[in-house]
């Protein structure tokens, strides 16, 4: 009777009994419950399922076209008397009563809480489609703009939840719709920090900041405008999450003025400490004259910094070779002009400014140079000593180079590398990026550090698959490799190989400083796969210069291999007739270029004596 009352009610004829159409759903629902209704009609697909209020002529409040069976329809968010029909070419052909009535929910979590801190939230609902617990007004309604999470499908669970900025009175909810289901009050207090910086630091100088503040997620050390709000574009940031206990690196930019080092938690600043960045002193140190086409070594001193070049130009600002310099090494090597006249030596930060200058004459040599080019069949690697392999597996990896993967190149080189060119034995890591989670900034460190086993490295390399959008984060992959390498006795050997520009924020200059610093024998190496930006490539070979290494650019197969097993080379020095440095490099490099003369070869336990010829080119293999 209560189904023929509705009808009429609604203007729809009752059916007749025996009639093909009809549905089966349950007559009662709490709002925005997903309700399954079976149906059955003449035809197999088509119609459509609407849900309208039970008042004569009123609109339907829900509807869902008939593709499956069982099919879904979603009852409304306010709670009342309905009636579902189905429709079949705009004409009502079965219905049935239903009753919505109100969701019932919980949640719970602390009664107060920090402003920004991460907070543990439980709770129990219907989980209907994008039910979400946030924050609201105390005994109001929802605030835009603060965390959130949903429930999915999860009738009861718990999950992280950030407090607001701002303290004062809070609800945290559970939310269905528009509808707040339950509520759980929270005081929200406000927070401080502290932080303790230099007063003045040179432009482009990396200083360490100590700290002392409420570590939420997201918190950072960054700059800001004196007694403004931190901004970007003074110097660079780094996150309290990634910090070496309660101190971080920062860098400075290179425009002068006041400024403060301020702690920023979700987007407030609540601790600072002002700062001055101050013009960089910087002198250069050079021959004065050299002869053309030979090797000589020009000295700095003062203020350096990573990513600052040392480069030789011609009176119309043509450039010629140019090295960037090691901050822990007080001159580089270049390589004086082919063509006789006067030129300068110029001392350039980071940013491009000339920070100093000096003249230089090149001459006519009195006897042509020669080159000298040392090889080695495999690397000079002891048991004391170490490899760490980072491997960039993100989303960009998965691009091809000709008919193959870049990871599966990549691979494949380094399947190469671990039982061709590395010695068994030797302390070997694995540390791999962007193979794990999607939109992650995770580093996993596959193969701790150990003896190599050249079968079980080959397996789990040959196990990395990279992962489309993931991340790149070079800077901390870099940080973990403080931690990765501790145990070694000997020298460490850090090898990055990627084809991209960090995406996680991280700062990869800075964490290598910091590694430098350990006084650690320790060198760098950065290869770049398929890189084409100019300023990428800068930036990658201002790291490895900072981290007493090279950059190799690699842009096919052969070249990848070729740059790693460079990458793992052993470090040598020429020594002249009188037992002085004169030369130094990499096996496997380019050519030095040497006055005609008598030399030794000395690298890691060994040594070899050569002759270099004016006009020629000679081979010293070292042999191990």
């Amino acid at each position: 009777m209560r189904l023929i009352t509705l009808l009429c009610t609604l203007g729809l004829a009752p059916f007749a009994v025996g009639q093909e159409y009809s549905i089966q759903a349950p007559d009662q629902a709490h709002i925005r419950q997903r309700i399954e209704v079976n149906w059955a009609a003449p035809q197999d697909t088509g119609g459509m399922l609407e849900i309208r209020p039970i008042e004569e002529g009123a609109r339907r409040v829900a509807y869902a076209y008939v593709r499956n069976n069982p099919e879904g329809i979603e009852a409304p968010e306010a709670p009342g008397e309905y009636v579902l029909v189905f429709m079949f070419e705009s004409e009502v052909r079965a219905s049935a009563p239903l009753t919505v009535v109100m969701a019932e929910a919980t949640v719970s979590g602390p009664d107060s809480a920090g402003a920004g801190e991460t907070l543990e939230v439980s709770w129990q609902g219907p989980a209907s489609r994008s039910d979400n617990i946030t924050w609201a007004q105390r005994n109001g309604g929802t605030i835009r703009g603060t965390s959130y999470g949903y429930v999915q499908d999860a009738t009861q669970g718990s999950r992280s939840l950030r407090a607001p900025a701002d303290a004062g009175e809070y609800d945290i909810v559970y939310v269905s719709g528009s509808t707040i289901l339950a509520r759980h009050p929270v005081t929200v207090g406000s927070i401080a920090a502290t932080v303790t910086a230099p007063a003045t630091i040179h432009a482009g100088g990396s200083f360490e900041v100590s700290f002392e503040g409420p570590e939420n997620s997201g918190d950072l050390i960054t700059f800001s405008d004196r007694d403004g709000e931190a901004r970007n574009g003074i110097g660079s940031y780094t996150y309290v999450g990634n910090a070496d206990g309660n101190a971080v690196m920062l860098r400075a930019g290179e425009t002068l003025g006041a400024y403060d080092v301020v702690y920023e938690s979700n987007g407030r600043v609540i601790g600072r400490s002002p700062i001055d960045i101050v013009e960089a002193s910087v002198a250069i140190d050079g021959p004065g004259e050299v002869s053309a086409r030979t090797l000589f070594a020009a000295g700095w001193s003062g203020a350096g910094n990573a990513g600052d070049r040392v480069i030789i130009v011609d009176p119309d600002g043509d450039e010629f070779d140019y090295a960037y310099i090691d901050p822990i090494t007080p001159e580089v090597e270049l390589v004086a002009p082919e063509v006789v006249g006067n030129y300068t030596i110029e001392y350039r930060t980071r940013g491009g400014s000339v920070a100093a200058s000096q003249a230089l004459l090149v001459v006519p040599a009195e006897v042509p140079p020669g080159e000298l080019l040392v090889t080695q069949a495999r690397a000079a690697l002891g048991s004391g000593d170490a490899v760490e392999i980072i491997l960039d597996a993100s989303g960009s990896m998965l691009q091809r180079l000709g008919n193959e993967r870049r990871i599966e190149i990549a691979k494949r080189t380094l399947t190469e590398l671990v039982n061709e060119t590395i010695p068994a034995g030797t302390g070997f890591v694995l540390r791999v990026f962007g193979h794990r989670e999607v939109d992650s900034c995770r580093t996993d460190l596959e193969i701790p550090l150990g003896p190599l086993d050249q079968s079980a490295a080959t397996g789990t390399i040959q196990g990395i698959n990279a992962m489309n959008l993931a991340r790149t984060p070079i800077g901390d992959s870099i940080a973990a490799a403080r931690a990765d390498l501790a145990d070694v006795v000997g020298q460490r050997v850090l090898v990055v190989l990627t084809d991209g520009e960090e995406t996680c924020e991280g700062d990869a200059a800075s964490e290598i400083e910091v590694l430098r610093n350990l006084g650690w024998d320790i060198r760098v190496n950065i290869v770049g796969f398929a890189i084409d930006d100019a300023e990428l490539v800068q930036t990658f070979e201002s790291w490895a210069a900072a981290g007493g290494g090279e950059y190799f650019n690699a842009t096919n197969a052969e070249d990848l291999g070729a740059a790693l097993l460079r990458a793992v080379a052993t470090p040598f020095e020429v020594l002249d007739s009188n037992n002085a440095p004169v030369a130094r490099g990499l096996t496997g490099g380019d050519p030095l270029v040497l006055p005609p003369g008598n030399y030794r070869v000395v690298a890691s336990g060994s040594e070899v004596a050569v002759t270099v010829v004016s006009e020629e080119t000679v081979t010293a293999g070292l042999g191990l």
